[in-house]
């Protein structure tokens, strides 16, 4: 017993001393860490003014302070991580025009005058992490200004606005500016607004600035520059003219994974198949030019999975001598961000086969009988059209009219119960199903 004790309260000593050992570790990682931002902070004011820009930054011309740097104390290695940026403030007035007043950057703070050169200081700020880790262990921040006032100068400035698909500002988002003769890259990372303000850019005005906005399990989306085969851009690359600031907004969210599943006319998986998937959204029109197009071959069991693509409203397609005959949900097929989406695909070889397009409307409330018009390929009036759910009666539609591409069927919905019914047509034997494809809402 007196053994058994003696080990219960030496391990719990063991313990407590690897406790205290971590803490004493964790703090002095944590005192070195806030040794290096205050030894760089301190560095930076004591450069000359016109120096103080670093080799990945936003401020032109680019300087020689390094931006990421790895340094080694006490046998660790620490990621010294420096940001300078211009600030514009607005006791000699703002640079972003707003309705009915200026706004100055970063700070969000307004002004009724504008200010044509928003230099007034720079903000250097300078965060250490521990090599390979994501925990912020210091961070200072200091303004710094020039012994000279400012003066307007023959830069220009650019304004990039990130928003999501809602409209709403995104934070964080790197936002990369190139050009080529002179050759410029600069960088900015944006701020709770959703924007990033670049300034003392050379003038161009010949579309020469192309932007890239990027941002980690995010889309990216871009400006794009005028080809010879193709000189109508949605987001055309833009100009920078002296003293005036040039306004872009890009729209980036999270990506989405849609799970489109292949079967035959007989319900069967279809493998092997390459599926491709184009999106509405256009980079150039006429002719028009899609932003996202994805190909991705099926598995053994049907499933083409098109994972970290972008929200859009896609238009899925198979080789061809395949014919679709339904999509479930109907084509166009609307991607949200952040989402899984189940897609089914039927299709079929032969091309006699019925298909479904379209059917309108696709819901409707359980107080009467509605008209349900369905367009497609090889329809007729000789059609048998059933709504179906697993575990609760059919409903049979009358067929009133139709023809090969329409047709139009009449069903009682009173009291039904409500939920989404699948849409089972039959022409001369041939049946196919659109899954989920009415919904009896409340």
């Amino acid at each position: 017993m007196d053994a058994f004790v003696i080990t219960v309260v030496f391990g719990a000593l063991v313990a407590t001393f690897i406790s205290v050992m971590r803490t004493v570790n964790v703090g002095k990682v944590r005192t070195v860490a806030s040794a290096l931002a205050t030894e760089r902070v301190e560095e930076l004011r004591n450069l000359p003014y016109d120096n103080l820009s670093t080799d990945n930054g936003s401020i032109l011309p680019k300087g020689t302070i390094k931006g990421n740097e790895t340094i080694s104390r006490s046998g660790v290695s620490y990621n010294v991580v420096t940001t300078i940026i211009f600030v514009d403030s607005p006791s000699d007035g703002c640079a972003i025009p707003e309705s009915g007043h200026y706004k100055c950057s970063p700070d969000n703070e307004t002004s009724t005058s504008q200010d044509l050169a928003p230099y007034d200081f720079k903000r250097a700020s300078v965060e250490v992490f521990q090599t390979g880790a994501t925990l912020s262990l210091a961070k200072l921040v200091t303004d710094i200004s020039a012994k000279a006032s400012e003066t307007p100068s023959s830069t220009g400035m650019l304004l990039v606005t990130i928003l999501d698909a809602n409209g709403n500002p995104v934070v964080g988002a790197t936002i990369t500016v190139t050009h080529t003769n002179p050759d410029i890259i600069v960088q900015g990372i944006t701020n709770a607004q959703g924007y990033f303000f670049f300034t003392n850019l050379p003038p161009d005005t010949h579309n020469g600035y192309h932007i890239v906005v990027t941002k980690n399990g995010y889309s990216t989306d871009y400006t794009t520059d005028r080809t010879d085969q193709n000189k109508h851009q949605i987001n055309p690359d833009v100009d920078i003219n002296a003293q005036q600031v040039t306004s872009q907004t890009l729209k980036i969210d999270l990506v989405s994974t849609m799970n489109v599943q292949l079967i035959n006319e007989s319900s069967a998986p279809l493998g092997n198949l390459v599926v491709t998937a184009t999106g509405g959204k256009e980079q150039y029109f006429n002719p028009s030019t899609p932003k996202n197009t994805y190909t991705v071959t099926a598995d053994a069991n049907g499933l083409a999975t098109f994972s970290n693509i972008e929200w859009d409203s896609y238009t899925l397609t198979l080789p061809s001598g395949w014919n679709i005959l339904t999509t479930s949900p109907y084509q166009s097929v609307s991607l949200n961000p952040n989402t899984t989406l189940a897609v089914t695909i039927m299709a079929a070889q032969e091309s006699s086969w019925p298909a479904i397009t379209k059917v309108t409307p696709i819901s409707s409330n359980p107080d009467g009988s509605i008209e349900l018009v369905i367009d497609g390929r090889n329809l007729g009036n000789t059609a048998a059209v059933v709504l179906k759910k697993l575990g609760m009666p059919d409903i049979t539609g009358v067929v009133a009219s139709g023809n090969s591409t329409e047709i139009k069927v009449n069903f009682n919905l009173t009291g039904a119960p409500t939920g989404y019914r699948d849409i089972m047509l039959t022409i001369n034997t041939k049946t196919i199903l659109q899954i989920n494809g009415f919904n009896i809402s409340p």
